[in-house]
């Protein structure tokens, strides 16, 4: 959170405008060097924040922005970067929404920004903003009162903090009595010093020495001088504290205590209606589509998806993490940060790269170049797109300095002009270029990616399970998959399969060809390995097959009966208490069916 700064005086005045105007005209210029694959989202961010920017003062509520994404998409950085830039970082405040459990999470925050920025625009950055939710599989949660009173500030622009709470309560309650005590009882105060009944107050404090002189001997001893400190408006050092201590006798102390236990309980009350909320949240359950995200998908798997959620999407995802009062304070104004795709990847490597080589070769005073196939080859090893930039950045400072320190133990190093590490085939090597000779020294591969070790009978036996689902999936729904995957790093997930679109709805026509689909893993294992080589792997499947079946036929209209039908004769819940054996039937009817045409598919 930024540090408590003066007020720096209204934003919006002539000098300001111009000033502004000049510094967006080459903002999104300036952020694109530094945030790779993001033009779209820097230009609708830079778009969404200039009206506030130019006219914050004429706001009589808050602006508040809204930006997803996966995590790891450069989100919080862009945002640090665009107030760095604009020179607001002494009226920004960050906020981790994973710590609203905490019953000061705002205060200090509010203290701040009523102290310097009261009634004036300032930004409010609430970082980590899913972990704010109040919805959970269409149940509220439990709310945080810290969280109420962040949704207040966003609708109403107000805020309200309780004075200074609890906290530091009972140390000045305690300092007020002994000090009245010790004013009763004859103790005399000059310049914040007692000056006549030491043994007095010695007794009231608990103090286990006496003090080496009287001029030592302060009223209020410095044990408590951090708890007066912490409650004045204006923060102040020990140095101040101790210059307003010697101006007062007892009864003023007295009365400063007095002042300080009277704040504890006045709400101060915080105008943030010219300000702007930024929320930042991460959306990972868009693109995984209800699995983990396994560090195998694809990064332009999820670019893909990327491309199909839209606004529409956030707001669906939103809708089931929030009450909608609340998705509606949040507003239409929302930026998606894409997933980081192969050329993104890239592109990010060429650039840390770039840099890094740039800083090495002014060290050493030689020209220092990596080739393009090398850097390829950290972006795609490094890679784990659901992690965003850090793997990829992580890898180019681990690689290529690894491959510069072997290659400077190489006494060809010594007076070379250029160095230069290349690819051979799969192997790294360095090449020295000397005035009169080059010489290429072979190099290891520093960056060693922790992969679970399977048997290859095992990855065998998921690749066949997997290919049995595409097979099926392709040529019996013309469903098309992005990414078959037979090797994860994960213990409870053999394989996978990525389909371009998530499970359609289905005419009864095409009910026995998707559970096909669903069965083809099944029954390719089957085929290949006999009725008692089936592997425990294949249970989800007929699980989610079997239940789809009857959720079909109960729910849908698919059977006989036009009616929705109850999970037992005896169940309380919705539709008619009837016999379920039809139900039943039909829907192993269609199980039996969609097994005859997989391996059918299969076969052929």
């Amino acid at each position: 959170m930024a540090e408590c700064a003066p007020h720096l005086g209204g934003m919006n005045n002539t000098t300001s405008f111009a000033r502004y105007r000049e510094q967006l005209s080459g903002l999104h210029a300036r952020l694109s060097v530094t945030h790779v694959g993001l033009d779209p989202e820097i230009h609708r961010v830079v778009d969404a924040i200039s009206p506030w920017l130019m006219l914050a003062d004429a706001q009589t509520r808050p602006r508040v922005m809204g930006l997803w994404g996966m995590t790891g998409t450069g989100k919080s950085s862009l945002v640090r970067a665009l107030v760095r830039e604009l020179g607001l970082e002494d009226r920004t405040f960050w906020l981790d929404a994973g710590e609203c459990h905490d019953e000061r999470w705002m205060d200090r925050m509010l203290e701040c920004v009523a102290e310097h920025h009261n009634g004036s625009p300032f930004i409010l950055v609430v970082d980590e903003f899913q972990h704010a939710r109040t919805m959970r599989a269409g149940l509220e949660q439990e709310e945080p009162g810290e969280l109420r009173r962040l949704w207040e500030l966003m609708d109403a622009g107000r805020a309200v903090s309780e004075g200074g709470g609890r906290w530091g309560l009972t140390g000045l309650l305690d300092l007020h009595d002994n000090l009245s005590r010790a004013l009763a009882q004859g103790v005399e105060v000059r310049n914040g010093r007692v000056v006549k009944g030491h043994a007095a107050h010695r007794m009231l404090f608990g103090a286990r020495k006496k003090a080496v002189a009287a001029a030592e001997h302060w009223a209020i001893p410095p044990e408590h001088w951090d708890t007066l400190r912490d409650r004045f408006a204006h923060r102040t050092s020990l140095a101040a504290l101790q210059r307003r201590f010697e101006q007062l006798d007892g009864p003023g102390l007295l009365d400063l205590v007095q002042d300080h236990l009277r704040s504890h309980h006045t709400p101060l009350v915080l105008d943030a209606s010219k300000a702007l909320v930024i929320v930042l949240g991460n959306l990972d359950g868009l693109y995984v589509t209800g699995r983990d995200p396994l560090p195998e998908l694809d990064p332009d798997v999820l670019m893909h998806r990327h491309e199909r959620i839209g606004l529409t999407g956030v707001q669906h995802e939103l809708m089931q993490r929030f009450r909608v009062e609340q998705v509606a304070r949040l507003g239409t104004d929302h930026v998606v940060f894409p997933p980081m795709g192969r050329d993104t990847i890239q592109a990010l490597a060429q650039r840390e790269v770039k840099a890094l080589a740039e800083r090495v070769g002014a060290r050493m005073q030689a020209r220092v170049e990596v080739s393009d196939p090398l850097v390829e080859r950290i972006g795609r090893e490094a890679a784990i797109a659901v992690l965003g930039a850090r793997p990829v950045v992580d890898a180019v400072h681990q690689v290529v300095p690894g491959l510069l320190a072997q290659a400077f133990m190489d006494p060809a190093a010594d007076g070379a002009l250029q160095i230069r590490l290349e690819l051979q085939g799969n192997w790294p090597v360095v090449v020295f270029h000397h005035p009169d000779r080059v010489v290429s020294v072979s190099l290891t591969w520093p960056l060693q990616r922790e992969s679970r070790v399977v048997e290859r009978e095992r990855v065998e036996r998921y690749a066949v399970h997997e290919a049995g689902h595409v097979l099926c999936g392709m040529l019996l729904s013309g469903a098309l998959p992005l990414q078959a995957c037979a090797r994860t790093s994960s213990d409870s997930v053999g394989g996978f399969v990525i389909w371009a679109d998530r499970t359609p709805t289905l005419t009864r026509a095409e009910v026995v060809p998707h559970l096909a689909q669903m069965l083809g893993g099944w029954v390719a294992e089957r085929m290949a390995y006999g009725e008692e080589g089936v592997s425990s792997g294949s249970s989800s499947d007929l699980a989610r097959a079997s239940a789809m079946a009857l959720d079909l036929v109960k729910e849908n209209g698919f059977g006989t009966s036009r009616i929705f039908q109850t999970e037992h004769p005896e169940a309380p819940g919705r539709g008619f208490r009837t016999t379920l054996s039809d139900t039943e039937v039909q829907a192993r009817t269609w199980i039996g069916e969609a097994e005859v045409l997989a391996i059918r598919t299969l076969q052929e």
